[in-house]
């Protein structure tokens, strides 16, 4: 196997993991947040802490790979202004309105690190919110690859 296809397999592999990080976390943070009612509230603060990290590295993770694979692919790529390229700048955009829609969400989760009642509920409205978005980020990612 030539080591630039293995290179391109290895980019496509994380280009996956780091949506699979993104959504099981932001699922994780969710469920744990509606199921607590209150209870060790602490408990899903630190899980979402935790979270935040891995999204924000995940989130590079997706713009370096993502570059990559445009690279990779270069020339073959349709243009712009096909219907792959109208859903792929669907996707980008997607994927920009999430990062910038999640600052808020990780300084909710900073400004609680300390709290001795959290609210569960902003957390769960926040991560829904989230996991909402990568479902649809993610439906848009297999579009692409089946369209």
């Amino acid at each position: 196997m030539p080591a630039l296809h293995t290179l391109g397999l290895f980019v496509r592999w994380a280009h996956v993991a780091g949506i699979a990080a993104i959504l099981g976390g932001a699922l994780l943070v969710w469920l744990l947040g509606v199921r607590r009612n209150g209870t060790n509230a602490g408990t899903v603060v630190a899980v979402a802490h935790l979270y935040e990290w891995i999204f924000w590295a995940a989130i590079g993770v997706q713009v370096m790979t993502g570059v990559g694979n445009l690279g990779a692919f270069g020339e073959a790529l349709p243009p712009s202004d096909s219907a792959w390229g109208t859903k792929l700048i669907v996707k980008l955009v997607a994927v920009l309105a999430l990062a910038i829609l999640s600052v808020p969400r990780t300084m909710a989760v900073v400004a609680m690190a300390g709290d001795t009642a959290p609210r569960l509920r902003l957390l769960s409205a926040l991560y829904g919110g989230t996991t909402a978005i990568v479902v649809g980020i993610a439906g848009l990612a297999v579009w692409l690859a089946h369209g």
